[in-house]
């Protein structure tokens, strides 16, 4: 088995958020504010347009999901998965980009929307970090303003045979959404250049 087909295991602690996420929280953030950790196989990209349930497993090697939530409410979450190949890690890179052309427009406002008559619509467009990335909008028409206003942003980054996910909501990553923008893009750069630490990735 060559080197770049080789599996590859996600090494504790090597998420960006990971340290945070594993440290016992005390006093009143124990009731609000939750962190969860997941290592499966499975999961669901973090930017998914067409609400998919779960994910192939054949062409993954190994995958780390977490998530981030307050009270607030805020919503912030991180994603790596290594895929077995970089052919792989490419076809579900054009999968993720054919959902948001496939599902990008939902009139009913679901599943994403909390009010039932809202209108929800994706936004996505490529940009320029590691091998190839793109950064998404979900956004909500705002009756009352009559503009749209973005509930979730995130950038999906691809180097080598990884996927990089961060995305969250403007009370997490900040305001304006360019500042949100200059957020996300700051993290998965980072990680862009720590991935290549693994085995076989880059």
């Amino acid at each position: 088995m060559s080197l770049a087909l080789a599996p590859v295991q996600i090494p504790q602690n090597f998420l960006l958020s990971e340290k945070a996420a594993r440290t016992p929280l005390e006093g009143i953030e124990r009731d609000e504010v939750w962190w969860k950790i997941s290592d499966k196989p499975n999961a669901p990209l973090l930017v998914n347009p067409c609400g998919r349930k779960g994910a192939p497993t054949a062409d993954r090697s190994a995958a780390r999901t977490i998530t981030h939530e307050t009270s607030a409410p805020s919503y912030a979450a991180e994603q790596l998965v290594i895929y077995r190949s970089v052919k792989a890690a490419k076809a579900a890179m054009t999968k993720l980009l054919a959902d948001a052309r496939r599902c990008g427009t939902d009139p009913s406002g679901k599943p994403y929307s909390w009010n039932g008559d809202g209108k929800t619509r994706w936004v996505v467009s490529r940009t320029r970090l590691a091998n190839e990335a793109a950064l998404t909008h979900l956004m909500m028409y705002d009756k009352l303003n009559k503009e749209w206003s973005p509930l979730l942003s995130g950038l999906v980054a691809r180097k080598g045979r990884a996927l990089m996910l961060y995305t969250g909501d403007q009370d997490s990553l900040g305001y304006p959404q360019k500042r949100a923008v200059k957020t996300l893009r700051g993290k998965a750069t980072k990680m862009t250049a720590k991935v290549c630490a693994l085995p076989g990735v880059c």
